[in-house]
């Protein structure tokens, strides 16, 4: 079940249990959450997945810069669709909010998934943590 506009701060260790269980974001889930992360997903009016009252995942759009923010799925859920799911949810609000096109920052694991969601890659480059790792990345984007 999707629940749009209904985060629940005491949810964020279900949340950083689905970044943990990856090993791409490895170091980005194990770097310290902002004090106000709970602030920043509702400000953002972040996605959370449930099925069977269980956070399976979750994401946000950037509909102010026209960047489909972040996308996570528990590894134990993927192939599901649930990915997917997210990632119309949030399609369909960057359109509502008057978007006509949306980019995002691909880790190298999800490229496939993007391009099946009709998102085009652009070169390799990398994105700088906060805390001064790096993780290779791939721009991509959508006509929507």
């Amino acid at each position: 079940m999707l629940f749009p506009n209904t985060y629940q701060p005491n949810k964020t260790n279900g949340l950083t249990n689905i970044l943990s269980n990856n090993e791409i974001v490895y170091f980005l889930a194990n770097s310290p959450m902002p004090d106000d992360f709970d602030e920043i997903l509702l400000s953002l009016d972040a996605i959370v997945l449930e099925e069977q009252e269980y956070i399976v995942g979750f994401g946000f759009v950037d509909t102010k810069n026209g960047s489909l923010e972040s996308i996570f799925v528990d590894p134990r859920f993927t192939e599901r669709g649930f990915g997917k799911k997210i990632a119309n949810n949030l399609i369909h609000k960057a359109k509502k909010s008057g978007l006509y096109h949306l980019q995002l920052s691909s880790s190298l694991n999800a490229i496939k998934f993007y391009e099946s969601m009709g998102f085009v890659a652009g070169e390799k480059t990398s994105w700088k943590h906060p805390s001064g790792f790096e993780l290779a990345c791939i721009p991509m984007t959508k006509v929507i």
